[in-house]
């Protein structure tokens, strides 16, 4: 057997050989064909004869290793394999004709979509936070400052060690192990969280076509959340009022009583505008959000205790915004440190700002409000029954609710006089 020295497969030298050439650089490969090929004065390459593109590369040192090459596309593919003797002849061979199968489907399918040789896009977990904010969520978001906000807040508190692990390091059952000791540590609906944001990740690196394969974060069994209904209690008004008529932050007491007096979600009392705040032909005063969470215009009536926040919040305010603010959105998204203070001040402990939407809702209940009413308020997405009633004009029976409900608000808060004081 007569050695073939000095070839490389990636030269133009190698390239330009005649077929006749190439067809006498290919052996049989057996164990004992190789173990018999001497030590080259210089490297040396040789091609099976069984499998196309399956080739042996001799180093100067004695080291023999397996590797498969083709020309793809008029462009030289290099793909190393594996040592010898450490990978058999038989495995160098699966393995070369598995690249074969690969290179042959993607030709039969005309060359469409990413090649099976095409080196993937490397990217981390923090590389695609970054991208998903940029691309999704500051494009699609109603309050796009707040949501970035909350998700940077728990990828930093609950992925931080994650930031720069690489999407293919990622598996399924390191998902589970974090969910279950986030579970553990800071609550079940933190942890469920935690993994909605994470498969949101991921479909969105498939999406972009930075990663492929199976979402880690699917089919993880969420811990079962209890609903919460907290809600502002009778006993607790008179400090919750007494504690907002000395509240020295005019953003946040006026935020809280309209929160209390309207129903309305955070999100969209900050985005008021005044031009939203419109009167009926029969001089009632409401307020119409263009864009609520269920994506369907909302119209909420403003009773007269909503209504006088307004207007002696008009007298101060002269933007656009019922809540300006100096940031990238133009106005508040968030009054967290105040609501907390507020609360040491009113001695009211396991209360929540979205617990405000859902007090008027409580109090609308307990007055006897059906639920079609209640829904009304809240605007809560309507099933077929209720959309029949939403067509027949339901501004009556919702303003007289909501003025029900905030009257026992107030009589409960006994401050109704004292408001503004």
């Amino acid at each position: 057997m007569k050695p073939l020295t000095g070839i490389d497969p990636t030269s133009p030298q190698k390239s330009s050989q005649s077929k006749t050439t190439r067809d006498q650089q290919k052996l049989n490969f057996t164990k004992r064909l190789i173990e018999a090929i001497p030590t080259p004065g210089k490297k040396t390459i040789y091609y099976d004869a069984q499998v196309r593109g399956l080739g042996l590369l001799v180093q100067t040192t004695g080291h023999r290793a397996f590797f498969w090459f083709r020309k793809v596309q008029s462009r030289a593919v290099w793909k190393t394999i594996g040592s010898w003797p450490d990978l058999s002849v038989e495995n160098a061979r699966a393995t070369a004709q598995d690249y074969n199968n690969k290179l042959a489907k993607w030709k039969a399918n005309n060359y469409e979509g990413p090649g099976p040789f095409d080196k993937p896009i490397s990217k981390n977990l923090g590389e695609v936070l970054d991208d998903y904010i940029e691309r999704h969520l500051r494009q699609t978001s109603k309050c796009p400052d707040n949501t970035i906000k909350q998700v940077r807040q728990q990828f930093n508190c609950y992925l931080s060690s994650w930031k720069n692990r690489q999407l293919s390091s990622i598996r399924q059952e390191h998902v589970e192990e974090l969910h279950a000791h986030v579970g553990k540590s800071n609550g079940h609906y933190s942890a469920n969280r935690l993994v909605s944001l994470l498969r949101a990740l991921f479909y969105w690196a498939a999406k972009t076509r930075v990663w492929k394969g199976e979402n880690p974060a699917k089919g993880i069994t969420r811990f079962r959340e209890e609903s919460r209904q907290r809600f502002t209690q009778p006993e607790e008004f008179p400090r919750l009022f007494r504690a907002l008529r000395e509240c020295e932050n005019d953003d946040l007491r006026d935020f809280v009583y309209l929160a209390l007096f309207t129903g309305a979600r955070r999100s969209n009392i900050f985005a008021m505008r005044w031009d939203e705040l419109l009167q009926t032909a029969t001089g009632q005063r409401q307020w119409i959000i263009p864009k609520p969470k269920n994506g369907e215009p909302h119209v909420v009536p403003l009773v007269p205790e909503a209504v006088a926040v307004l207007k002696e919040r008009r007298k101060r305010v002269t933007s656009e915004w019922v809540f300006p603010s100096d940031s990238a959105s133009g106005h508040v998204t968030d009054v967290k440190n105040g609501w907390h203070k507020l609360l040491k001040e009113a001695k009211i402990t396991n209360l929540r700002v979205h617990d405000s939407r859902r007090t008027l809702g409580s109090w609308q209940a307990s007055a006897g409000v059906s639920l079609t009413i209640i829904g009304g308020t809240l605007g809560h997405k309507s099933t077929a029954a209720t959309q029949v009633y939403a067509r027949l004009q339901q501004d009556n029976p919702v303003r007289q609710a909501m003025r029900l409900a905030v009257g026992g608000m107030m009589k409960a808060g006994r401050s109704r006089k004292q408001l503004h004081a």
